[in-house]
């Protein structure tokens, strides 16, 4: 994520009975601004250094890892076969 794209709004950390959630409010428009092929908006919420004006412990910005991979011309990872190995066994 080189040039992170920041999604506006506000996400923030609350520690409940049941433990700890985050609460996120975010704006629609610039989610839609980065809807991919599949309908999807990929995300990463990061950890702010200090807590914002309003009191906002993370920040959220769009997730192009696929987007940034592509235009590299990186090979996609080999995925590993899940057929059992043929070894040839002396006995």
């Amino acid at each position: 994520m080189a040039d992170k794209k920041y999604i506006g709004g506000s996400a923030k950390t609350i520690t409940t009975q049941y433990g700890e959630m985050m609460n996120l409010s975010l704006k629609l428009e610039d989610m839609q601004a980065i809807v991919n092929e599949k309908g999807y908006v990929n995300m990463t919420i990061m950890k702010r250094k200090e807590p914002g004006q309003y009191g906002d412990t993370h920040y959220v910005v769009e997730n192009d890892y696929q987007k940034n991979r592509e235009a590299s011309g990186s090979p996609a990872p080999a995925v590993p076969s899940t057929k059992p190995a043929e070894v040839d066994v002396p006995f």
